[in-house]
């Protein structure tokens, strides 16, 4: 945790998933700063059929973050903004067809190796 779960069509080329993978996990690391060991984010790819926006086939790329509850609304809406920059910034993806979800869980109820995580940074 945090966790970046990108809902995406298939067919995106490794090195740009590479690329994304490191600049949002940089992005989480400076606006939130979570450790770098502790921010995952994971690629699902969908085929065409799979991915509708009212009741129509889009392109659209769904972006859901989650991430321990203690950061300021500043820094998510930052965090948030910044994702979507960065993707379209690297893929080329207007930021129109682009949407981001943060989802705030108490650390209380947030686990790794077997382990609750702390409280996270306050910012």
């Amino acid at each position: 945790m945090p966790a970046f779960i990108c809902e995406i069509r298939a067919g995106l080329d490794p090195a740009i998933k590479a690329k994304l993978g490191k600049e949002i996990t940089d992005l989480v690391n400076d606006v939130i700063k979570s450790p770098f060991d502790l921010i995952s984010v994971v690629f699902h790819d969908l085929d065409a059929v799979d991915t509708y926006r009212s009741g129509d086939q889009t392109h659209d790329v769904l972006i859901l973050g989650h991430i321990r509850k203690g950061r300021t609304d500043g820094a998510v809406e930052r965090l948030a903004l910044g994702i979507s920059a960065t993707w379209s910034r690297i893929t080329g993806v207007s930021e129109d067809d682009i949407e981001v979800v943060i989802q705030e869980y108490p650390a209380k109820f947030t686990f790794r190796a077997g382990q609750r995580l702390p409280e996270p940074p306050i910012v």
